[in-house]
């Protein structure tokens, strides 16, 4: 595993709808904090470990949540940590907390979309820093 000197960090959109993805490695996997919006904050945690799956040998993951009371971004948590967990065959867990003021649901996609964007930047980074 190579471990980064310095974190990388990933930033996607605009005013509120801002996404932070500070991501470092460490001797074995990934950690992350995705934050943004208006009020980052610890809203929920999801860590996925990959195992390799039994037909054509994708990298799947297995992934636990621990939902902070009243939040729901364990489940965007969930989403970010599998989407690098199976890109970079590497134990990742990722620390979410995002919210802006009375969302309109199309305002939670752009959330979602700016934090799903942020963690393939980040394999990209990743990728072609451990290449």
């Amino acid at each position: 595993m190579h471990v980064f000197e310095e974190a990388i960090n990933i930033t996607c959109g605009e005013g509120r709808y801002e996404i932070s993805l500070r991501v470092q490695a460490t001797a074995d996997g990934l950690s992350g904090l995705l934050t943004g919006g208006e009020k980052p904050h610890v809203g929920g945690v999801a860590m996925s470990v990959p195992r390799i799956g039994q037909s054509g040998g994708k990298t799947l993951c297995d992934t636990w949540i621990t939902p902070r009371p009243g939040h729901r971004d364990a489940e965007l948590a969930a989403r970010v940590s599998e989407l690098i967990c199976s890109a970079t065959h590497q134990t990742t867990a990722i620390v979410a907390g995002i919210h802006i003021g009375n969302a309109q649901k199309s305002e939670i996609s752009i959330l979602v979309e700016n934090s799903l964007a942020a963690a393939r930047l980040f394999v990209n980074k990743y990728k072609e820093i451990t290449s």
